[in-house]
C-alpha cells in the first residue's frame, strides 16, 4: 500500500521534526512490510536517508497547495504526523486533510501535539492591524474570532479522519476544549529512536561535567543577559558547555553569539550521541529533551508554551522557567546541581519509558491495523 506522510514543515533545518518523521517511517516499515512511503519535505536527501519517495512540502515555504490533490489521490492514505501542528500551524495541516478527504483518500492524524498557546504569528493581532483594531477596542474580539474559526474547522475536519492519536493526554484535553473530543493518546514517535553511541567529538574534554545547551530562536528568551550570566557561572564551576542546536541554522547562530561551541552534526543520531556524552541538557526545544532522554541523559526545560512541561511531567519534573520569565540564578543552581549527580533519574526514566512505550505500542497497533484496511 502507498502512504503519504506530511503536514509539518519537513526539510526546514529542524532536527526535532526530522526525528519525528524518521521514527514514523521506522515504525511503519516495521509494522506494514512492503508499504510504499512518501514524505512531503523540502529536503530531497530524505529519500536516500529514510528509503522513501519524496514530494514537495505542500502548504509550507512557497509551495502552496497546488498539486497536492493529484499527489494525494495516488496514495491509499494520508497521515499528518507529529510536531505541535494543532497549535503551531493548524491551518496548513487542516487544509491538507480537507483536500485529501475531498479526494476520498482516508486521512489520519498521528502523534501530533497541541500547546496551550496558539501560535502568536497566526492567532495574535500585530502591527498596523493591532493599532487600528485597538482604536475601537476590537483587538481582543478579533483574536477570539480567529480561535472560534479554528475550532469550527477542527470540528468539521477531524471527525472525518479514520483515526486521531495525539502525543500526550494534555494535548488531547486541549483539543477537546478546542472542538474535537474524539482523539486518542499515543506518545511522541521520537522515543523509538536510539543512539548509536559512535560519537567522535574531539573538541571537548568529556571527562569534565558537561551541559548540553539549546536555546531556540523561535519565541527567544527575553533575558539573554541572564542566560549569558548563567553560562559564565556554569563554566566557573568547572563544567563544559556544549551547544546542541535543534535548528541547524538559527539556533546555531544564537548559541555562537552566546559564545557556545556547537556540535558539527545535524541529525537526530548526532544529537543523541552528543547528549549521551553530557551530564544534563538545558533546552527550550522539546525534542532535545526527548532525544537526550532516549540517550539516558536528564533534561531541564525552558518553556515556550506547555509542551516541555507536558514531557517533563512524565518524569515527575517541571520546567525551570519560561522564555518570557526566567530566574537565571535559579536555573544556574539547578544546572550545577544536576551536573554533580542525577539522583534517581535512571529509575524514573525507565518507569516513564515503560509507560510511554506501552501507550505508543497500543496506539500503533490500532493505527497500523486501520491503515492496512485502506490498502485492501
Amino acid at each position: 500500500m502507498k502512504i503519504l506522510l506530511g503536514g509539518i514543515p519537513l526539510g526546514c533545518d529542524n532536527i526535532g521534526d526530522e526525528a519525528i518523521i524518521a521514527a514514523v517511517v521506522k515504525m511503519l516499515k516495521a509494522s506494514i512490510p512492503g508499504a510504499e512511503l512518501t514524505v512531503a519535505t523540502a529536503d530531497p536527501d530524505t529519500a536516500g536517508l529514510l528509503g522513501v519517495e519524496v514530494v514537495p512540502p505542500f502548504g509550507f515555504l512557497d509551495v502552496g497547495f497546488n498539486g497536492f490533490a493529484s499527489v494525494v489521490e495516488r496514495h491509499d492514505a494520508y497521515v499528518w504526523c507529529g510536531a505541535t501542528g494543532l497549535s503551531d500551524y493548524p491551518h496548513v495541516a487542516l487544509r491538507l486533510l480537507e483536500i485529501a478527504q475531498k479526494k476520498c483518500v482516508p486521512t489520519f492524524v498521528w502523534g501530533v501535539g497541541m500547546d496551550d498557546e496558539l501560535n502568536p504569528v497566526f492567532f495574535k493581532v500585530r502591527g498596523k492591524r493591532r493599532f487600528l483594531l485597538s482604536i475601537f477596542a476590537l483587538a481582543g474580539a478579533y483574536e477570539r474570532f480567529l480561535r472560534i474559526r479554528l475550532a469550527r474547522r477542527i470540528a468539521r475536519i477531524l471527525p472525518r479522519c479514520k483515526g486521531v492519536w495525539l502525543r500526550d493526554p494534555q494535548s488531547a484535553a486541549m483539543l477537546a476544549k478546542t472542538g474535537f473530543a474524539g482523539a486518542k493518546v499515543a506518545a511522541d514517535s521520537a522515543i523509538l529512536l536510539s543512539p548509536t553511541l559512535n560519537s567522535k567529538l574531539p573538541t571537548l574534554n568529556f571527562k569534565l561535567p558537561t551541559l548540553g545547551l539549546c536555546i531556540s530562536t523561535q519565541r527567544q528568551v527575553a533575558d539573554l543577559e541572564g542566560l549569558g550570566r548563567m553560562i559564565a557561572a556554569v563554566r566557573s564551576s568547572g563544567a563544559k558547555i556544549l551547544g546542541i542546536p535543534m535548528n541547524i541554522k538559527t539556533d546555531r547562530a544564537l548559541l555562537g553569539k552566546m559564545g557556545v561551541k556547537c556540535i558539527p552534526g545535524t541529525t537526530p543520531d548526532a544529537v543523541m550521541e552528543a547528549a549521551a556524552e553530557c551530564s544534563v541538557v538545558l533546552s527550550s526545544r522539546l525534542h532535545l529533551l526527548i532525544l537526550a532522554a532516549n540517550a539516558g541523559t536528564p533534561g531541564l526545560g525552558i518553556a515556550r508554551g506547555s509542551k516541555l512541561a507536558n514531557w517533563l511531567a512524565n518524569f515527575g519534573e517541571s520546567v525551570v522557567g519560561s522564555v518570557s520569565e526566567c530566574d537565571w540564578s535559579e536555573v544556574e543552581r539547578r544546572v550545577i546541581s544536576a551536573l554533580k549527580g542525577h539522583g534517581d533519574w535512571e529509575s524514573r526514566r525507565k518507569a516513564a519509558y515503560e509507560r510511554l512505550y506501552s501507550r505508543l505500542q497500543a496506539a500503533r497497533d490500532e493505527f497500523t491495523a486501520k491503515l492496512m484496511e485502506c490498502g485492501r
